[in-house]
């Protein structure tokens, strides 16, 4: 016997998808997996979703900005890793090209270079292995080789 999941009412599920998205930047696809969740159907998600932006609850560039800053100067990723989280949210790219304006460049640089700082001093091994266990290091964490090949050429 097949359990059907029961609709849920719009105007039940608003408050608590208010407070969702005021707890914090949310993009789209967050909030329409979460109006889902709570058991809407796709015409009332649609109509919450705009209500959301309309009350400015939801503004997916805003969220991107926030994310991007939060992900560089927190978290310490790149630019690469950064582009391919927010594609995964399903930001739409020209969001995720003005969002990426956040990250000065000056601190980019700053950043890859205390991160091979830091890990220089964890690694051991000759200097072909530390570069390449460093490079590994920065690749995962979302920085481009370019961006980092010559501070890593400085390392010893």
């Amino acid at each position: 016997m097949a359990i059907t999941k029961k609709k849920a009412d719009l105007k039940d599920v608003l408050p608590k998808i208010r407070t969702y998205c005021n707890y914090r930047d949310r993009c789209h696809k967050e909030v329409r997996d979460k109006l889902y969740e709570l058991g809407l159907w796709r015409q009332d998600v649609n109509t919450a979703i705009t209500q959301m932006i309309e009350e400015n609850l939801l503004n997916e560039e805003r969220y991107a900005r926030s994310y991007v800053r939060g992900h560089f100067y927190n978290k310490h990723w790149g630019k690469v890793r950064i582009v391919a989280e927010l594609k995964a949210r399903q930001v739409h790219s020209r969001m995720i090209t003005m969002a990426m304006e956040e990250i000065d460049e000056s601190d980019y640089e700053a950043t890859i270079q205390k991160l091979i700082e830091k890990k220089s001093k964890e690694l051991t091994g000759n200097q072909f292995e530390r570069k390449q266990k460093m490079s590994r290091y920065l690749a995962q964490k979302g920085y481009a080789y370019a961006d980092f090949s010559q501070l890593l050429s400085r390392v010893k």
